[in-house]
């Protein structure tokens, strides 16, 4: 990136999309002294050298507005264990198709309250990122998942949404009778759903894993009275991802059909 950035004391954003960033360098990096105004940043269908966070992501007087950070389909395949001294906490942080492959701890230190990293090559997520205090929506779809993590204690109070669509989540641990009715479970595309829909057309009356009394005692009860409980918290419908807004993006900006996720 040109120093010639540090000119547009205006900027509200910036969104690079469909391009490969070579060099992002200190000398023209974002910050509050050159970009005031600025409240986003969003890298889509972008790779970067070596899939690490350009550095002029990365500084210390980092915008003080900019709140809103989100990565989709880029080869960003960790981050800087320092982060959470630079970005600002309660932000919301999204890295959606790309390459984590394993979560990284700096974001739960970073607290975000929009928080997204499905369709990244990971197989778990840690506990802590459901306690995670001000997080409203958790996406964590698109993975090879094939269960949430078992001992979560608290789940935060302000969780609001969890998007697990398209895993190979098939049960609930018992922590989950925390968020019965309170907190929307977006499961399309996972084999719970698919035993659920089973169970309601009245093809199955039992989810196809054994029971466990580890399990949650709602939402791993099929029984027709409970049944309402389980579909007033785990929505099976029709959902796409990622969370970011690509659709848009490749229909504005896109020279030719981009490839599939």
């Amino acid at each position: 990136m040109s120093d010639s950035i540090n000119e547009f004391h205006g900027l509200h954003g910036v969104k690079v999309y469909n391009s490969t960033i070579i060099d992002w360098g200190g000398s023209a990096a974002i910050t509050n002294t050159k970009h005031p105004e600025m409240v986003s940043l969003y890298i889509v269908r972008t790779n970067m050298s070596s899939g690490l966070l350009p550095v002029g992501f990365q500084s210390v007087d980092f915008p003080q507005n900019l709140y809103d950070i989100e990565f989709c389909v880029t080869n960003l395949c960790t981050l800087p264990d320092d982060l959470d001294t630079k970005w600002h906490h309660s932000s919301i942080i999204q890295v959606e198709f790309s390459q984590l492959s394993n979560f990284p701890s700096v974001l739960l230190r970073l607290e975000p309250t929009v928080l997204s990293v499905s369709g990244n090559p990971l197989t778990e997520i840690p506990p802590e990122v459901f306690e995670l205090s001000g997080l409203s929506d958790l996406g964590i779809g698109a993975m090879n998942l094939n269960e949430l993590p078992r001992n979560v204690t608290l789940v935060s109070s302000t969780l609001i949404w969890i998007r697990l669509v398209e895993t190979n989540v098939s049960f609930f641990w018992s922590w989950a009778d925390q968020v019965v009715e309170r907190v929307l479970l977006v499961a399309k595309g996972s084999p719970y759903c698919a035993d659920l829909e089973k169970i309601q057309n009245g093809v199955a009356d039992t989810f196809s894993v054994s029971p466990s009394p580890e399990y949650s005692s709602i939402l791993m009860d099929p029984s027709e009275t409970n049944l309402q409980v389980i579909l007033n918290t785990v929505y099976c419908g029709e959902f796409d991802l990622p969370f970011y807004f690509l659709v848009v993006d490749d229909y504005y900006l896109a020279i030719s059909t981009p490839p599939p996720l």
